[in-house]
């Protein structure tokens, strides 16, 4: 392939990646924010848990709904619920 037909080919390549970022990034800006969730709906509860790879600890103080909350996630992990109350 000569270097004269190379450039214009690379140069469309660029503006089609180019736009097609724009395009994206278009997108996820008009996407609206989550709503906020019902306080109503929130238990109180008080569990505290510990990511086993760093240390790291957090207390949850409210859950939505009457099960029981999915721990939490840290260094790509569930935290391991350490104690209530």
């Amino acid at each position: 392939m000569s270097l004269w037909l190379s450039i214009p080919i690379a140069v469309a390549v660029a503006i089609g990646i180019y736009l097609l970022g724009v395009k994206v990034v278009r997108v996820l800006m008009t996407a609206p924010p989550p709503e906020e969730p019902d306080v109503s709906a929130l238990r109180p509860v008080e569990l505290r848990y510990r990511c086993m790879v760093c240390g790291a600890e957090v207390t949850m103080t409210a859950t939505p709904g009457d099960d029981d909350p999915e721990p939490p996630r840290h260094c790509r992990e569930d935290m391991t619920l350490v104690g209530e109350g």
